[in-house]
């Protein structure tokens, strides 16, 4: 049996079983009746379906386990600046909503929460205000004049590259949040057709075995 399965979905598989089992052993002895045997059909389409469907739910979800991982915060310790003592304890949402890491620092016994996003959903924003503050610095500091041409282009190349980063990372989130909407769509029609047909197959099943 797909482990991937939910409880109500697994015990309708089990059903689905019995159910088959039981009708082969009427259609061996002859009575079972054309009804049925388009039942056994149904039970095996059904079966497959349930198996597609537990399928592709733990592909989405692992995919977007996937990207969750892929923000790595680098926190450090506010206090002895190393990341060698720390451990996640939580996580806690800024006035935005956006969610960060809560680290505990073993050797310096304090807690701090870092400040960037841990996750790819709530970085874009992040990277998205983050390069707006400082592109209004660029033009404030080329205005003045008071810092050196490099370290302006330097700035200027390095908010460049993060663009080009926040591009390549949008279309990979927005296609992750499509398939987990499609996938809760399905899951609302999947668990109705469970309902359905389990309550189908107990009143079959008694009146298989009166």
């Amino acid at each position: 049996m797909n482990p991937n399965l939910k409880p109500e979905e697994r015990d309708l598989t089990k059903l689905v079983t019995y159910f088959k089992k039981r009708a082969e052993i009427l259609i061996i002895e002859n009575r079972l009746d054309d009804e049925y045997k388009q039942m056994l059909e149904v039970c095996d389409k059904l079966t497959e379906q349930l198996d597609m469907h537990a399928k592709n739910r733990e592909e989405v979800r692992s995919e977007r386990e996937l990207l969750k991982g892929m923000i790595k915060d680098n926190a450090q310790c506010p206090k002895c600046f190393s990341n060698a003592n720390l451990k996640v304890i939580g996580t806690e949402a800024n006035e935005k909503g956006w969610k960060s890491n809560k680290y505990k620092c073993r050797r310096c016994n304090i807690t701090f929460v870092w400040n960037a996003p841990n996750n790819p959903w709530d970085m874009i924003p992040y990277v998205e205000n983050f390069i707006s503050q400082m592109e209004l610095k660029l033009k404030v500091a080329r205005n003045s004049e008071e810092s050196a041409d490099t370290e302006l282009e330097s700035t200027s190349a390095a908010l460049e590259q993060m663009k080009v980063n926040l591009e390549k990372l949008k279309p990979v989130v927005e296609a992750s949040d499509l398939s987990l909407k499609e996938l809760e769509e399905r899951e609302i029609h999947m668990a109705e057709m469970v309902h359905k047909f389990r309550k189908h197959l107990m009143i079959e099943k008694i009146r298989m075995e009166n």
